[in-house]
């Protein structure tokens, strides 16, 4: 998909962004912006969109209730409609060295994944800004809002920086310098990083933010076919280790890495932060369509 002067590509071509043009993304709670919009909000709104009945309470606005089912049921019900509000939405890539490892490389998905996101949220009126995180916050674009916006995003997603090592607190925490009101941070990485995670997603959260995780891993990482001797080579590090590869030691790392993934999943939980593992073999179609359905992040 290129602009008018041909320049430009965005990461999605135009039979996918079809697809993608009757989603809309969620959030948990209202971001309290006083900007209307078409993102869809799970709280009770005024739009004309019904959501569903509830029973009348005292103190609520008489003006919603459905006369006609109380004529059937002898009942107060309120009619309730969904929220519809504007909001900024950051989405944030790892461009680490890791992430540029793995059969597919999981780089690859991370990037169609932020084309989508950001499409999804700019057709909706919402304002999107991209980041790229590294060992810190190295290069982030406020891309606008309104579809014609994506093509700042295409820009940014085409010259991602690179680099060695992950820092992922120190570039979550340099996101205050960048952030000034409420939203929905998503953060896309395999988090893979030596010093972890919490405090910066601590941090993102402390920013007044509902925070996503969508954690990428290669099938070769969550799944790795090795037999015989290996010589293993950290890519951020550079460390190397030898391996011998047999059904004990897979044993082992198979639940090294249920543990991490049941920790992040433990960790968003606690801080009420949406969280999904990606395979980087998945279509971007069957990722936002029926995985970050299953985590209610779009509807």
């Amino acid at each position: 998909m290129a602009d008018d002067a041909g320049t430009t590509r965005f990461p999605l071509d135009a039979s996918i962004l079809q697809r993608l043009d009757n989603l809309a993304l969620l959030t948990r709670r209202s971001m309290a912006t006083g900007r209307p919009g078409r993102r869809r909000s799970p709280l009770a709104g005024t739009s004309m969109e019904f959501a569903d009945y509830r029973r009348y309470a005292p103190g609520d606005d008489f003006r919603r209730i459905d006369w006609r089912a109380y004529a059937r049921l002898e009942r107060l019900f309120l009619r309730v409609f969904e929220a519809e509000e504007n909001i900024t939405v950051t989405i944030l890539i790892d461009c680490s060295n890791s992430m540029y490892e793995g059969t597919p490389a999981k780089s690859d998905l991370a990037i169609q994944l932020a084309a989508a996101l950001a499409y999804v949220a700019l057709k909706c009126e919402d304002n999107v800004t991209v980041g790229a995180l590294t060992d810190r916050l190295t290069a982030h674009r406020r891309a606008g809002s309104g579809k014609s916006a994506v093509w700042n995003v295409g820009e940014f997603l085409t010259r991602l920086p690179r680099s060695g090592k992950t820092d992922l607190n120190k570039a979550l925490y340099d996101l205050g310098r960048v952030l000034s009101g409420p939203g929905l941070t998503i953060i896309i990485s395999d988090f893979l990083a030596t010093g972890g995670y919490q405090v910066g997603v601590r941090s993102v959260r402390q920013l007044r933010q509902e925070v996503a995780l969508l954690q990428i891993l290669s099938p070769d990482e969550i799944d790795p076919d090795l037999q015989g001797e290996w010589q293993l080579r950290d890519s951020e590090g550079g460390a190397q280790v030898e391996v011998s590869a047999s059904s004990a030691v897979l044993q082992a790392y198979h639940e090294r890495l249920a543990a991490f993934t049941e920790e992040l999943t433990a960790f968003a939980h606690a801080n009420m932060a949406t969280y999904a593992l990606i395979p980087s073999d998945t279509q971007i179609i069957d990722v936002v369509q029926r995985v970050l359905r299953q985590v209610t992040l779009v509807k």
